[in-house]
C-alpha cells in the first residue's frame, strides 16, 4: 500500500500546525491509482487517518479539505499541536494521513513508480514528519521522512536503511515539489529510486 503520512514526532510545543497541499498522486502499474484532488473524489481510494477526537464533519475538514491555492487546486491537509493518535488505543504519533484502501496491488517482482506534488504552506523548524511510507504485511517498510535536519530515504530490507539527501522543508516552503519512487519488490534484484523535481537523489539495491 502507499500511504502518504505527516505525523508529528516532536515535542508538541514545536509546533502550533502544519499545513501541506497536495495536488496529484498516482502509483503507476497499469494505472494502479490516479488522483488529481479537485474534489472528494479522492475518498474512493484513501481512507483518512487523523485525531480520534475530531472525527466529525467538521474536523475532518479541519485536517482534509480542497482547496484553491498555490495556483491550483489541491489537497490541503493540516496537522496540530492538539492531535491526538488516529485511533484511540493507538500508541503512535499524531498524523493527518491518507491511507490507500487497497492493499493487494503491489506483487512481488512487479515494477512500480509512485509519484505526487506536494507543497509545504507552514511549517515549524524542530518538526519532524514523514510524507510518504510504503509498506505491507510482508513488505519492506519505506520511509521518507525529515528528521534530526536531514531529509532521509529509509528503507528496513534494502542494503542501505538509510540514505540522506540535501534540501529542507524550509527551503521548499511555498513551492510545488514533484516527489517520484521506482521500485522493484524482489529478493536478487530489487531496487529504490527516489527523484525530486526530476533529479534522483537516492538510489538503493537490495
Amino acid at each position: 500500500s502507499l500511504w502518504l503520512k505527516l505525523f508529528r514526532s516532536a515535542p508538541p510545543q514545536y509546533l502550533d500546525v502544519m499545513r501541506v497541499l497536495s495536488a496529484a498522486v498516482a502509483l503507476v502499474a497499469c494505472d494502479v491509482l490516479n488522483d488529481k484532488f479537485t474534489d472528494d473524489s479522492y475518498k474512493q481510494d484513501f481512507s483518512l487517518q487523523y485525531s480520534y477526537d475530531q472525527h466529525t464533519p467538521e474536523g475532518e475538514k479541519k485536517h482534509f479539505d480542497v482547496v484553491s491555492a498555490a495556483g491550483r487546486t489541491a489537497l490541503q491537509v493540516k496537522i496540530f499541536s492538539t492531535d491526538k493518535a488516529f485511533k484511540s488505543s493507538s500508541g503512535t504519533c499524531p498524523r493527518s494521513e491518507l491511507a490507500q484502501i487497497a492493499r493487494d496491488a503491489l506483487v512481488e517482482n512487479g515494477e512500480f513508480e509512485a509519484s505526487w506534488d506536494m507543497n509545504v504552506q507552514e511549517y515549524t523548524d524542530g518538526y519532524w514528519f514523514a510524507l510518504a511510507q510504503l509498506f505491507g504485511p510482508s513488505r519492506p517498510n519505506i520511509f521518507i521522512r525529515w528528521e534530526f535536519s536531514k531529509y532521509i530515504l529509509w528503507c528496513e530490507q534494502c542494503d542501505t536503511v538509510k540514505s540522506y539527501f540535501d534540501g529542507s522543508p524550509a527551503e521548499d516552503k511555498g513551492k510545488w515539489v514533484n516527489w517520484k519512487m521506482q521500485f522493484k519488490l524482489a529478493e536478487s534484484d530489487g531496487y529504490l529510486r527516489l527523484f525530486k523535481d526530476g533529479v534522483k537523489v537516492a538510489d538503493v539495491a537490495g
